[in-house]
């Protein structure tokens, strides 16, 4: 009895498990972009542990203890054997293969219906090695061939939402990314339980197990949808604290320049009795155009973009940049996009301009700021000089968390520019030249 049981052990490991294994992490490498072939033994390696342990208890428990026993070892083992790779992505990885494997169970299931009839569910739960086998090696050969074309192929939105998963850092991001998994782990264990035959239980305990998952899975979607609004409601605080921490340098610079006003006064008397007439006239002419300037820019309709641009000009010769700006008065901005959106998208434009600007010597540090209307659009762009920006940057940057930048900075900037941009239904443009340096161009709809 025991020979027997190892034999038949044995034979679903060699003939199902390593292969089922070693294909679904195939994919998922693949999936991501992670090379495999580069990882190849690591990849062998955890197929052959894996199959081997979680199968253990394979025919001596039910199938929702099996699911929940073979995750847990399936993560231990992964753990092992992917740990260089970091806890954030040997996680990602995980639970990527986790989902391949549940889709594998939800694709098979209906194929050996049609091939066996009603008998598939038996075939399911009793573990007709032969007949599984046929069901599982051709939604196998279809991985194999989606991973084969999936080396041939690039694509770059697998490699953004890896890089993103990666890279994410706020805590509801995650508790979001989990409890979506919760949901998908919980409506795998329904599907299993559903396969068995209801025999297996009794009246109370199947009604129980129904009842609770159920529960479980409501609750899972409440605090997503509650967690969600708390983004939100987070976000729009923030943008506000950078509305008033903006208006609160406006006022600042405007209670320095009457200060600095006390100081120009005293220097034009000194020019006059000291009869430099020239270069009085100079100076005055100079004092009158930055006075212009100001109050062109403060007296803007806007007031939310009168104070950004204060701010920044402040900020800018702080740091020895030459920002300029072209803004029209008579512009309606308002019409076409809200004050405290605005302040974001300019603001990390702006700030990722600086950003990039304090890496070049003094005389290359220009930016420039530019809001018009064309063909009843709003377009907001922002020129800079620095680095060329290579094809993949430019379809990487708008990424939460890449970065071109050195390490300290959150790669989020673009990020939430883009996310602003979909709202308004509008248009991000990158443009990049190794001597006129970058352009992100902005265009809005007017509402």
């Amino acid at each position: 009895m025991l020979v027997d049981m190892l034999l038949d052990y044995f034979k679903l490991v060699i003939l199902l498990s390593i292969p089922q294994a070693l294909i679904h992490i195939w994919l998922t490498f693949e999936l991501w972009g992670l090379k495999p072939m580069l990882h190849y033994r690591k990849l062998i390696l955890y197929a052959v542990v894996n199959s081997l342990i979680v199968d253990l208890d394979i025919w001596s428990v039910t199938m929702p203890v099996h699911m929940l026993t073979s995750t847990c070892l399936n993560f231990i083992v992964m753990f092992f054997v992917f740990r260089s790779f970091g806890n954030r992505k040997m996680l990602i990885v995980f639970l990527s293969n986790l989902a391949l494997l549940l889709l594998v169970e939800l694709l098979c299931t209906p194929l050996l219906q049609l091939v066996y009839g009603p008998s598939a569910r038996d075939l399911m739960i009793d573990y007709y090695l032969l007949q599984r086998l046929s069901g599982y090696a051709a939604v196998g050969f279809i991985f194999f061939c989606i991973s084969r074309y999936l080396e041939k192929r690039n694509f770059i939105f697998f490699h953004r939402l890896y890089q993103y998963l990666a890279s994410i850092k706020q805590t509801r991001g995650r508790e979001i990314l989990l409890l979506t998994l919760f949901q998908a782990f919980l409506l795998g264990i329904l599907f299993y339980i559903g396969l068995e035959q209801k025999q297996r239980y009794t009246e109370m305990t199947y009604n129980i197990l129904i009842y609770a998952l159920v529960v479980l899975t409501f609750g899972a979607f409440f605090f997503t949808i509650r967690l969600l609004v708390n983004i939100r409601e987070e976000a729009v605080r923030k943008t506000q604290d950078i509305y008033v921490e903006e208006l609160g340098k406006m006022f600042t610079s405007i209670r320095g320049q009457r200060h600095d006003f006390l100081n120009h006064v005293q220097v034009m008397s000194s020019m006059l009795r000291m009869n430099k007439i020239d270069r009085l006239r100079s100076y005055m002419e100079d004092i009158v155009k930055e006075a212009q300037i100001d109050s062109e820019i403060i007296s803007h309709p806007t007031p939310a973009l009168a104070a950004f641009i204060q701010a920044k000009k402040e900020m800018a010769i702080t740091r020895n940049i030459d920002f300029t700006y072209e803004i029209p008065n008579s512009l309606d901005i308002e019409s076409s996009i809200k004050s405290i959106d605005l302040v974001k998208i300019m603001g990390n434009l702006v700030d990722n301009a600086f950003d990039e600007s304090d890496m070049l010597p003094m005389e290359q540090r220009l930016v420039h700021l530019s809001i018009r209307l064309s063909d009843g659009m709003l377009e907001i762009e922002v020129r800079n000089q620095g680095r060329l920006l290579s094809e993949q940057d430019k379809s990487m940057i708008i990424l939460p968390g890449y970065t071109t930048k050195k390490s300290g900075h959150s790669g989020l900037g673009l990020a939430i520019v883009h996310e602003r941009v979909q709202f308004y239904k509008g248009l991000l443009d990158i443009e990049s030249w190794e001597e006129k340096g970058t352009s992100i161009l902005v265009t809005l709809p007017q509402r």
